[in-house]
């Protein structure tokens, strides 16, 4: 390996475990999944061995995606020797490393890499620069992207290089370009949360969605059962967006035993989709409680349940074994009742997690409780 090579960490997808030997880089796994839904955002992760030269001087990786047009990054982060995250580098910009030898990337990938009138080449680099490592060690590559509506078959190409370097040595540089992906359908709607509060003689219904497309709008629908339900209300959809929505509906009927609500999203062209039931306890509860989360195992989705006696001060969040936190589900005021919240662990691998309730009532009691889960895909 040349001296001036710095540190490169590898982007690449496939639909197998791939092992690829690039100069002093090794992909040692691959994980994605072969099909997907458009608009259905997923990530694939990568594990990368990397042998560094001693080199003084920090530099910048860069890492190149080719995509279909309508595919969208959302980002790209890194884990293990190296914590850091991507920035988009356009092709009008050179790269934050002057005096390389190559500059402008995606011109470069374009001109030897071409990628055809359907896709296009992206290029991020590191956010901040890094030291070279002299030992040899993994990393861990993630990358987080949201497909088109275009629906076929198509191969995927990743770049990685070092911004210092350029197409001389074969060893400077890694390219994957035929990694197979599928994309069937049209996922109609993302559905984030949907939660079901007592307030007063009312339940109050809340959901949000990240995504929609050819959304016409969602029935509402309860039981006393969790079997039987029927139509109680309707609201609009907001079409085809990108936005995040948020949704609000009020059962004024609502009885003093446990109820049960469902959602059914329409689309323009008659097809539909049922949300999870989500169920409330139409009295309040009596005391401040964190259920066991379902389902459990789950993948990657499961609900977490906790009751308030009182308005409270909530904070939700979810740690992994190591007691890293992963992700704040709920921060904030919630109001007395029984709350469902749903976590999803898409972007994270299997294994036990934690999840823990701070809550501060009104009354000025506090609550404390952690719980476990397992996650396996």
């Amino acid at each position: 390996m040349k001296n001036k090579v710095a540190k490169l960490f590898v982007l690449g997808i496939a639909g197998v475990i791939a092992l690829i030997i690039a100069g002093c880089f090794s992909i040692l796994s691959v994980s994605q999944p072969s099909s997907i839904m458009g608009q259905e955002q997923f990530t694939s992760s990568m594990r990368v061995e990397v042998v560094g030269q001693s080199d003084a001087t920090p530099h910048y990786a860069i890492v190149g995606l080719k995509l279909p047009n309508d595919w969208q990054v959302d980002s790209v982060w890194f884990t293990g020797a190296y914590n850091d995250y991507c920035t988009f580098l356009p092709a009008n910009v050179p790269d934050s490393e002057p005096g390389g030898q190559v500059d402008f990337w995606t011109d470069s990938l374009e001109i030897r890499y071409p990628s055809g009138a359907d896709m296009q080449w992206l290029v991020f680099q590191s956010s901040t620069s890094h030291l070279t490592l002299v030992s040899t060690d993994t990393i861990d590559v993630f990358v987080k992207m949201t497909p088109g509506v275009t629906q076929g078959n198509f191969n995927l190409g990743y770049f990685v290089s070092d911004a210092a370097l350029d197409f001389t040595d074969p060893t400077w540089y890694s390219v994957s370009l035929d990694n197979p992906i599928t994309v069937s359908g049209v996922v109609p709607v993302e559905l984030t949360s949907f939660t079901a509060i007592k307030i007063k003689d009312c339940i109050q219904l809340r959901w949000e969605t990240a995504t929609e497309t050819n959304n016409l709008g969602f029935d509402i629908e309860k039981s006393n059962n969790g079997i039987a339900f029927n139509k109680i209300g309707y609201v609009n959809g907001n079409g085809t967006t990108t936005q995040r929505s948020s949704y609000v509906f009020v059962d004024k009927d609502a009885a003093t035993e446990k109820q049960y609500y469902r959602l059914k999203q329409m689309d323009y062209n008659g097809t539909f989709e049922y949300s999870k039931v989500v169920e409330v306890q139409s009295t309040v509860p009596q005391e401040f409680s964190l259920s066991q989360n379902y389902p459990n195992p789950f993948n990657p989705s499961t609900v977490l349940n906790f009751n308030l006696p009182v308005e409270s001060e909530v904070t939700l969040s979810v740690y992994n074994s190591i007691g890293e936190i992963v992700e704040v589900i709920a921060n904030g005021m919630f109001q007395a009742g029984s709350h469902n919240l749903n976590f999803n662990a898409s972007d994270l691998p299997s294994g036990i997690y934690l999840y823990n309730l701070s809550a501060k009532g009104s009354n000025g009691v506090e609550f404390v409780k952690t719980a476990k889960m397992l996650l396996l895909k």
